[in-house]
C-alpha cells in the first residue's frame, strides 16, 4: 500500500513538472530573449569569421603580387615565388573552407529566424494548452500523445537557440583566445609579406606593377558597382513583393494575415510568399559576392598606395629605406626568417581552420545530437 502511495506521489510530481514546462516554455518562446541572445552570438561569429576571411584574401593578394619575383644580387639569386607557392595553395583552400564555415553560420541564422517566427510560438502555445488540459482531466493515453507533440514542437522551437548558446559558451571557454592569437599571427605574416614585397621592388618595377594594377582595380570596381546596382534593384523588388504579400494576405482574411500558413491562405498569397523568399535569397548571394569583391579591392588599393610611394622614391615602410642592393647577409637573414615562418604559418592556418569547422559545424551537430537523445528519453517515458 505504501508502494502504491509512493508511485502515485511520483506520478503526481512528474505531472506538476510537466505543468511547469507547459506553462514556462511558451512564455520563453513569446518573450524572445533566447532568440535575441542566439542571434547576437551568430552575428558575432559571422563577423569574426569574416575578418579571418579578409585576412586570408589579403595574404592571397600579396602572394599573387610576389609570384615570379626574384632577388638579383651579386652572386645571389632568390625566387620568392617558389617559396610562397605552397602558401598560395594553402590560402586558397583555406578561403574555400572558410566560405563553408560562413555558409553554415548563415544557415543557422536563417533557421533561427524561421523557428523564431510567430507561427512556432502559436503552435507551441496550442500544444501546451491541450497537453495541460489532458493532464488535469487525467487521461493518460491522450496526455501521452499530446505531450509527445509538445516535445516535438519544443525541440524544433528551442533546439537551435540552445545549441547556438552552448556553442558560444564552448567557444568563449576553450577556443576564442587561441583563435585570436592565431588570427594575430596571420596578420603578422601578412605584414612580413609586405616587407618582402618592399624589398623585392625597384622603382621601375613598381611603376610597371602600378600600371598593371590600375585596370584590375577598375575592373573590380565595375563588378562591385554592378553588384551594388543589382542589390538595389532587388531591394526595390523585395519591397514591392513584401507590400504585395501583405496586401494579398490582408485581402484573404485575418487568419491568413496573422499566420500566412499555406493551409490558411489562397494560392496567390502562397505564390507571393515564395517569390519574396526567392528574391531575398538572391539578395543574400549578391551581398556575399559584393563583400568578397570589396575585400579584394581593399587589398589592391593598399598595394597601389605602397607602389605609388615607391614610384616617388619614398619608402613604403622601414624596409624601403634600405639601399637598392642591400647587404647579402641581411637579405639572406630576412628571407631565412620568412622561410622559417612558413611552416608556422601552415600549422597556424590549419589549426585555425579546424577550430572554425569545430565551432560552425561539428560542435553544433554534437549538441543537436545530445538534445535529440534527451528528447528521445523523455519520449520513451511517456
Amino acid at each position: 500500500m505504501n508502494g502504491s502511495a509512493g508511485a502515485d506521489g511520483t506520478a503526481s510530481n512528474r505531472r506538476y513538472l510537466w505543468l511547469i514546462a507547459l506553462l514556462g516554455l511558451p512564455v520563453i518562446g513569446w518573450s524572445g530573449f533566447l532568440d535575441t541572445f542566439s542571434n547576437q552570438q551568430i552575428s558575432g561569429s559571422i563577423s569574426s569569421a569574416g575578418l579571418i576571411y579578409g585576412t586570408a584574401r589579403g595574404i592571397n593578394a600579396l602572394v599573387s603580387l610576389l609570384q615570379g619575383t626574384e632577388f638579383a644580387l651579386p652572386f645571389f639569386t632568390f625566387s620568392i615565388g617558389e617559396v610562397l607557392d605552397p602558401v598560395n595553395d594553402l590560402i586558397e583552400r583555406f578561403s574555400e573552407v572558410i566560405l563553408i564555415a560562413l555558409g553554415s553560420l548563415a544557415l543557422q541564422k536563417i533557421l533561427l529566424a524561421v523557428v523564431s517566427d510567430t507561427l512556432f510560438n502559436v503552435l507551441l502555445s496550442i500544444a501546451a494548452l491541450c497537453a495541460a488540459a489532458s493532464l488535469f482531466l487525467w487521461r493518460p493515453a491522450l496526455a501521452g500523445t499530446l505531450l509527445r507533440v509538445f516535445l516535438t514542437i519544443t525541440f524544433l522551437r528551442f533546439s537551435l537557440g540552445v545549441v547556438v548558446l552552448a556553442n558560444g559558451w564552448v567557444d568563449a571557454r576553450f577556443l576564442q583566445e587561441a583563435d585570436a592569437r592565431r588570427h594575430a599571427a596571420m596578420e603578422e605574416f601578412r605584414g612580413e609579406l609586405r616587407e618582402i614585397d618592399t624589398l623585392s621592388q625597384q622603382r621601375a618595377q613598381a611603376e610597371k606593377e602600378l600600371d598593371a594594377l590600375g585596370p584590375q582595380i577598375d575592373q573590380r570596381r565595375d563588378t562591385l558597382t554592378q553588384l551594388t546596382n543589382s542589390i538595389r534593384g532587388l531591394d526595390a523588388q523585395i519591397d514591392t513583393a513584401r507590400s504585395t504579400l501583405n496586401r494579398l494576405a490582408s485581402e484573404a482574411g485575418k487568419v491568413c494575415q496573422f499566420t500566412t500558413l499555406d493551409a490558411t491562405c489562397p494560392a496567390n498569397v502562397i505564390s507571393a510568399k515564395e517569390a519574396l523568399r526567392e528574391l531575398e535569397a538572391r539578395r543574400a548571394a549578391l551581398q556575399a559576392s559584393a563583400a568578397a569583391e570589396q575585400a579584394t579591392i581593399d587589398a589592391l588599393l593598399e598595394s597601389r598606395g605602397c607602389l605609388l610611394k615607391r614610384t616617388r622614391g619614398e619608402p613604403c615602410n622601414l624596409w624601403d629605406s634600405l639601399p637598392d642592393a642591400p647587404d647579402k647577409a641581411a637579405l639572406s637573414r630576412k628571407l631565412g626568417e620568412i622561410n622559417e615562418n612558413l611552416s608556422d604559418f601552415a600549422e597556424n592556418s590549419i589549426n585555425l581552420l579546424v577550430s572554425l569547422l569545430l565551432k560552425t559545424i561539428v560542435i553544433p551537430l554534437v549538441f543537436i545530437y545530445l538534445l535529440l537523445m534527451l528528447v528521445r528519453r523523455q519520449w520513451a517515458k511517456l
